[in-house]
């Protein structure tokens, strides 16, 4: 496995990436999770992904995924954005008007015909999706004479959170990584340790695929030591791979002590977020350990600080 696989930048793109990166996960996830009178009208068949980052002019700054395909014998597109913040972000709607500007031009500039881009968004963060679902729901008021002025389009919201567990796994049984990935990244929102550690216990997976999970629940679960170390044990972390679980549960150790010395100096001196990424990447057990102890008697956050080697 790639290094860069261990440290992701942000482990919820990545996984999103990997598991929509499969045609297969695709065609499940329109076929059970889009709404009957848009999936019915999908030939599943003939669709293709569509690299959006090849698409110039388009500055993407979630995680999405295009797919090329014919709806009601019209060739179009779905355009699915996934959301995965504490917080849901009504900038998602300037993000899809800026995508299908930038296709419909590219397609103008080819002398082709533009085609219909159904958007969707994924989301499954902690906070209720609390975004109106059509573009000039966003302003405080349109009276009627100035609507037709002002672009209108919907989009297609599917809400993890809001969908039954049960609902998920019977929705994506034919397809194993997608129905636990899309569990795991609800239940990582709503921090239901419980409900992680039943999905790890009955989901069948490639080799592969586990190693997936457990990096991705190892980098954005807030657990002790030992839950993860349940959790790794669950998902068969250390039959698959002894080392790799040794490696995360050193770093969890890690990351305890950085937990530590951060509340320590937060409460004492205060803590700017410069401070507290430069302590993120002391990995030194020893350095922070001295640090902790030296909190109790300094009198400055320098001096803490320099024990780190800065």
């Amino acid at each position: 496995m790639p290094k860069d696989d261990l440290t992701p930048k942000d482990p919820h793109d990545r996984l999103f990436k990997r598991v929509m990166s499969d045609e297969a996960n695709v065609r499940q996830f329109i076929k059970e999770f889009l709404p009957k009178d848009i999936s019915s009208q999908i030939d599943l068949k003939e669709m293709k992904l569509i690299p959006t980052e090849k698409i110039k002019g388009y500055n993407k700054y979630y995680m999405d995924i295009a797919v090329e395909c014919y709806i009601s014998d019209t060739k179009g597109q779905l355009y699915f954005v996934f959301e995965h913040k504490s917080y849901p972000d009504p900038g998602v709607l300037l993000q899809i008007l800026s995508y299908m500007t930038v296709t419909w031009d590219e397609q103008r500039k080819k002398n082709v015909p533009l085609t219909p881009v159904i958007p969707v968004v994924i989301y499954h963060g902690f906070s209720s999706w609390n975004i109106t679902t059509h573009f000039q729901g966003q302003f405080d008021s349109l009276n009627e004479s100035i609507k037709p002025y002002i672009p209108e389009f919907n989009y297609v919201l599917v809400d993890l959170t809001q969908i039954p567990n049960d609902e998920i796994e019977q929705k994506a049984k034919s397809t194993p990584f997608l129905m636990a990935s899309l569990l795991l990244m609800k239940l990582v929102a709503l921090h239901d340790i419980e409900g992680i550690i039943r999905i790890a216990v009955i989901i069948k997976l490639s080799e592969e695929e586990r190693i997936i999970l457990i990096l991705y629940l190892f980098y954005t679960l807030d657990v002790d030591q030992d839950t993860m170390q349940r959790i790794v044990k669950e998902l068969g972390g250390e039959e698959l791979m002894p080392s790799l679980a040794e490696k995360l549960m050193s770093k969890g150790e890690v990351k305890g002590k950085q937990d530590l010395l951060i509340k320590q100096l937060r409460r004492k001196f205060g803590l700017s977020s410069s401070d507290e990424k430069m302590i993120r990447s002391v990995t030194d057990e020893v350095k922070l350990d001295a640090a902790a102890e030296a909190v109790l008697d300094a009198k400055s956050k320098d001096e803490v600080l320099k024990l780190l080697g800065h």
